[in-house]
């Protein structure tokens, strides 16, 4: 279990904002206050405000929580309208509530910001309040309007239902969230239905009891939508529950209301009166509802399998150790150390190795510098901007820094609500001298309009909020085809997401396993994988180009570490596609997000859970042999380097980096050997973009020049790639070594590590990834 958070509750009345409170609950949180948003009184009466943002069906009754519920409840009127109908939010100073006792028209104000004022009046009568819990489950629209306004309050968004229908569950249904909450003893009453199938003979039934989750069920199937009323079909107003109802409930089946009629087959209620039914003294505030809460389980079905497999090889076979050079010098390859490289593609521009080596040795000044010289080169060289920066690697020398490095680098990035995903390592004495932070930069040169993005910032059971300025993915378009995509996934370490803490043992569902050697290293392997796995299905990812896996070995043998690694990544794409929960609807897919359905013109639907696999193996076809479009697991693993480092952060044990593909067909060419290299070459779409995967090993490492070898490894996969027409490209460089900076063929992205390993679990000397864009 994670710190203990005082929680400000976000209550519409709904079922999702009481039912978040409960898991809040659950996980150890103390709730100090409810707050809601409420109609403007000029635009009280028998019609729903509608608002893009905030439930107000059933207003009317929610002062009614005041006499019943052991909370404090606070009330904000809404001002403004949706200016920014944006799925993802940006507040702006023009969007915001005037505090200066200006007065504007209330067209002018973005309706989100509402949040704030009422949020500010709840902390100065409850200082200690330090989050703000949310219903949220599918929808982005909702989820980044609250993270935003928390955000700048200083508070910890947490959204414990978010992609709630896709996480592990005994029976996966689409309806599964209500059955849930009806094992808790919840009661909501449908106040307003919307959407085809349902009319308003629902109205005022409890959506949580079978009978109704069938009609519901069966209505969305037949229409369209989600089950849980995501996309606004249902609303529900919750008159019963465990925790909250132990004076009374709200008696509305009892007493009633007028049924308005809006257009479209719309229909809600109203409600006037008092209708609290108070319930005797003997019925206290207990928790037996505890026993009764489902708390997802930690790991998807087939990675609890990943897992028990890793522990059953490990048992069964030990490698004898190694011996690894234990001292490294790599002062890297620049052109001049306050200079950094750039190459050039066709839809990228690598701008690699940025370094301030001559502003002091704090690594937050350097990072400044950085900072400015990022600055020139977008915008003198590139005629770019910080938000076409879709991915950063960050080097540091010591994990200490990362504090002071992270403030200065969030500024930079402050301006836009999406930053680069990024992965962060610490390299120690393998950074040159003087250097304390290296940053590498992956600039699309793609419209922004056409690339997507995952930054979760709440708090959830799916996978980690992110801990830092960074997003979780970002994809962009590649090649002719718009549709076709890479998406750069940050680096994901082994955080429990409701806890953000790294894993142990104790905390999986069925108990401790046994106590073996390097036991918490390959849950961590298991845990951080399958946080990249939800990750690249959110973002119809459906083959991997490749995936580094970082490691810290400490005392330990970082061969083994290596091979668990390796024999993870293995193992999850030879037991195919079955790393997540499946879904029964369109609808409750990670892919289907309710408001562009409702609200995006151009919004159209995509393909099915069920139809977008991970891995997809009919994406892909292997070269050189007589096998294509493979419809089974094991047919083909994507390439893979395990790279050892001095840190990670929050002293994680691995951090897993992949390149993912979305929507686009991948030529997979057999591995050739050569001289002590081994290459792997996979192209993209219809050869567009050829990505290298290099081994080098070589028995003389320390006498041989590292640079010629790397030269001679590039010019066998220049011959190899010869069917593509011209090369050229970016490259990345992960090595013990010293590269001869004196040649000037390399324009590398530099990683300085301890060891290097191959998919094989073998020691390599450098490793080396190549990408041409044709």
């Amino acid at each position: 279990m994670g710190r203990q958070l005082h929680v400000i509750g976000l209550i519409s009345g709904g079922k999702d904002s009481f039912f978040s409170l409960l898991h809040c609950i659950a996980n150890g949180h103390t709730i100090t206050a409810l707050a809601n948003l409420s109609p403007p009184s000029h635009a009280l009466g028998d019609d729903d405000l509608n608002s893009f943002m905030y439930q107000t069906v059933g207003h009317t009754l929610i002062p009614l929580y005041s006499l019943l519920l052991p909370v404090p409840l606070y009330r904000q009127e809404i001002s403004g309208t949706a200016l920014d109908q944006a799925k993802e939010y940006h507040a702006t100073p023009e969007d915001q509530l005037p505090r200066d006792g200006t007065i504007r028209a209330a067209d002018t104000y973005e309706e989100t910001e509402s949040m704030m004022a009422l949020l500010h009046r709840i902390k100065s009568h409850h200082p200690e309040a330090n989050a703000v819990c949310s219903g949220a489950i599918l929808s982005s629209y909702q989820r980044t309007r609250i993270e935003s306004v928390a955000l700048r309050m200083q508070l910890t968004p947490l959204a414990p239902l978010w992609q709630y229908p896709m996480l592990p569950s005994p029976a996966p249904r689409p309806d599964g969230l209500l059955e849930d909450m009806a094992a808790v003893g919840l009661d909501a009453r449908i106040i307003k239905v919307a959407s085809g199938g349902l009319d308003e003979d629902l109205l005022l039934r409890n959506v949580c009891t079978e009978a109704t989750r069938s009609i519901l069920t069966k209505a969305m199937k037949r229409f369209g939508g989600s089950v849980l009323g995501e996309g606004g079909e249902f609303e529900t107003f919750v008159v019963d529950g465990p925790e909250f109802f132990s004076k009374g409930v709200l008696d509305i089946k009892e007493q009633g209301g007028k049924i308005i009629q809006g257009g479209g087959g719309e229909a809600w209620m109203t409600f006037a009166g008092s209708f609290i039914k108070w319930k005797d003294g003997e019925q206290g505030n207990e928790r037996n509802w505890l026993g009764k809460l489902r708390i997802p389980d930690l790991l998807d079905m087939a990675f609890k399998r990943l897992l028990d497999a890793l522990d059953n090889k490990a048992r069964c076979s030990k490698l004898p150790r190694i011996s690894l050079p234990t001292t490294l010098s790599f002062p890297g390859r620049y052109k001049r150390l306050d200079q950094s490289n750039m190459s050039t593609g066709k839809h990228t521009v690598r701008i690699v190795n940025m370094c301030a080596p001559f502003e002091g040795d704090r690594a937050d000044k350097q990072m400044h510098m950085i900072g400015h010289k990022l600055t020139c080169t977008l915008g003198q060289e590139l005629q770019q901007s910080f938000h076409d920066i879709v991915f950063a690697t960050i080097l540091l020398r010591s994990m200490d820094d990362f504090h002071a490095v992270n403030q200065v680098y969030s500024a930079i990035f402050s301006s836009g609500p999406n930053p680069p995903a990024r992965v962060t390592v610490a390299c120690a004495d393998g950074l040159p001298d003087g250097v304390n932070v290296m940053i590498s930069f992956v600039v699309s040169q793609r419209s922004r309009i056409l690339r997507e993005y995952l930054h979760v910032q709440s708090m959830s059971y799916w996978t980690p909020a992110n801990i830092g300025p960074y997003s979780q993915a970002i994809s962009v378009p590649w090649g002719v085809d718009d549709k076709s995509k890479i998406v750069y996934v940050a680096g994901q370490i082994p955080l429990v997401p409701a806890a953000m803490e790294i894993v142990h043992r104790d905390l999986l569902a069925d108990g401790p396993a046994p106590s073996t050697k390097n036991g918490g290293f390959r849950l961590q392997t298991t845990l951080a994988l399958q946080h990249l796995w939800r990750i690249g299905k959110a973002m119809c990812v459906g083959w991997w180009i490749g995936a580094v896996a970082f490691l810290v070995s400490g005392k330990d043998d970082p061969r083994q570490k290596a091979r668990t690694t390796a024999l993870a990544w293995k193992m999850i794409h030879e037991q195919g596609d079955d790393a997540g929960s499946p879904s029964e609807t369109d609808t409750d897919a990670p892919d289907f997000d309710v408001w562009e359905q409702h609200h995006n013109k151009s919004w159209e639907p995509v393909a099915r859970d069920e139809d977008r696999t991970l891995p997809d193996f009919s994406q892909v076809s292997v070269v050189g042999t007589n096998r294509s479009g493979f419809d089974h697991a094991g047919s083909a693993i994507p390439p893979f380097f395990a790279v050892e480092v001095e840190q990670l952060p929050r002293e994680s044990e691995v951090e897993w980096q992949g390149l993912g593909l979305s929507q686009s067909s991948l030529k997979l060419f057999e591995t050739v050997s050569e001289d002590g290299i081994t290459i792997t070459v996979c192209s993209v779409g219809s050869n567009e973009t050829v990505f290298g995967f290099i081994g080098l090993s070589m028995e003389t490492a320390i006498e041989v020049d590292l640079a010629a070898q790397i030269q001679h490894a590039l010019a066998i996969l220049y011959k190899r790639c010869e069917i593509f027409g011209s090369v050229g490209g970016h490259q990345t460089i992960y090595t013990t070594h010293k590269i001869d900076s004196s040649d000037d063929g390399l324009n590398a992205q530099l990683v300085p590590c301890k060891s290097v390993w191959n998919i094989d679990g073998e020691s390599l000397d450098a490793a080396m990834i190549v990408e041409f864009e044709l």
